[in-house]
């Protein structure tokens, strides 16, 4: 791994803006563009640090360490680990309802092959999920399944282990059957929802292991995206926290100014690093901007410090 620059590392950490994002995606699974794409964007956008974290693959990584290396920029391996985890306490009616799909950005590891390896299952399953989320789509809107799912694999280029909600929102915007991705996602897919599936996954705790195991470190993805109380979000992070994970992602800059003072708080408690990143997906979701990341606050240290 290249060294990170170390006028990044030796400032203040206050920072205004970083040219460092830790969660990018790309067509090697949910993205729009390619892994080396990806990369020469963010080098257009100033950023000087990235991590390509496709959802359970690690399979762009090649492709973007060349065209990092030729920029000369730093890459830094990463991968975003589907789990499943149980968020016990607080107040829901819906305790059913408690068992979440939790993301967990994986960095810095070293053993590739077999990360590879244990996400392999993980990627079959995503082509069963992948397709019985369309035959929802295609029954609640009664559409032909056939003309659904030819439709995601377009999106998916060609590869059916890559589909993820992303690509069917994407379907379902350009059929006119939602105005737009968003509303396929609140409205269908999201967890609970009429056309969502869970995707079968590793628990929490063996997801943190196995980026350990692999030389690496765990920051739990958007926290506050799961649908969860402000009580169940401090709950996951603690369960997070004692399961062994090393950091925390900030939460995006759009987001409440509560919300963000609440999860520094909890950071702090379990003194926790941070990681930041766009969670940029390409033309799909044009508001994640490579290189629009939060900033640090007073204290905070980011994960990318020890990733030399």
């Amino acid at each position: 791994m290249n060294s990170l620059n170390l006028d990044i590392l030796s400032s203040s950490p206050i920072y205004t803006q970083l040219p460092i994002d830790m969660h990018c995606h790309s067509t090697r699974s949910d993205g729009t563009f390619s892994p080396s794409e990806v990369v020469q964007k963010a080098h257009e956008k100033g950023v000087k640090v990235l991590s390509l974290s496709d959802h359970d693959t690690v399979l762009g990584i090649l492709e973007a360490r060349q065209t990092a290396d030729s920029l000369g920029m730093t890459l830094i391996h990463g991968v975003e680990i589907s789990c499943r985890h149980r968020v016990m306490g607080g107040y829901s009616k819906k305790p059913a309802q408690n068992e979440k799909v939790i993301h967990v950005l994986g960095y810095g590891f070293s053993d590739i092959e077999t990360m590879h390896s244990k996400l392999a299952a993980i990627q079959a399953n995503r082509e069963t999920r992948g397709y019985a989320m369309c035959e929802r789509v295609a029954s609640t809107f009664r559409r032909p399944m056939d003309e659904i799912w030819e439709a995601v694999l377009v999106q998916a280029k060609g590869n059916p282990q890559a589909v993820g909600r992303t690509h069917i929102a994407k379907v379902m915007a350009d059929q006119g059957l939602v105005s737009d991705v968003q509303k396929a996602f609140t409205g269908y897919l999201a967890d609970h929802k009429p056309c969502y599936v869970a995707l079968d996954g590793l628990s929490l705790k063996d997801c943190i292991n196995l980026i350990h195991d692999c030389g690496g470190k765990a920051s739990l993805a958007h926290a506050t995206r799961y649908n969860l109380t402000a009580n169940k979000v401090r709950k996951l992070i603690a369960d997070f926290a004692s399961s062994g994970g090393d950091a925390v992602e900030l939460p995006a800059s759009n987001e409440p100014t509560s919300t963000r003072h609440m999860v520094d708080r909890v950071i702090k408690e379990h003194e926790l690093k941070v990681s930041i990143g766009s969670d940029f997906h390409g033309s799909t979701m044009p508001w994640r901007v490579l290189g629009g990341v939060p900033k640090l606050h007073e204290g905070q240290v980011g994960i990318w410090e020890n990733l030399v």
